[in-house]
């Protein structure tokens, strides 16, 4: 199984299969994060998930707040 990264860029979270491996990217709701998961059959409870430092710095990357990202993505 792939480990899954998760990433904030340009105000949009960026998903991940494996290192360097986009499926995802620009997604700026929560109903198109869950999509694009259930789409690729991305399972929080079974795949190894990691955000990157971007998630940690989102206001740096186009967010209004540090955190917007990681609350985009939990919801």
């Amino acid at each position: 199984m792939e480990t899954i990264f998760i990433s904030a860029n340009n105000g949009g979270l960026e998903i991940y299969k494996g290192v360097g491996n986009l499926i995802a990217g620009n997604i700026k709701t929560a109903k198109t994060f869950k999509y694009v998961m259930d789409t690729h059959g991305i399972d929080t409870d079974t795949h190894e998930i990691y955000t990157t430092s971007s998630m940690d710095f989102a206001d740096e990357e186009g967010f209004d707040h540090y955190d917007d990202a990681r609350i985009l993505m939990e919801e």
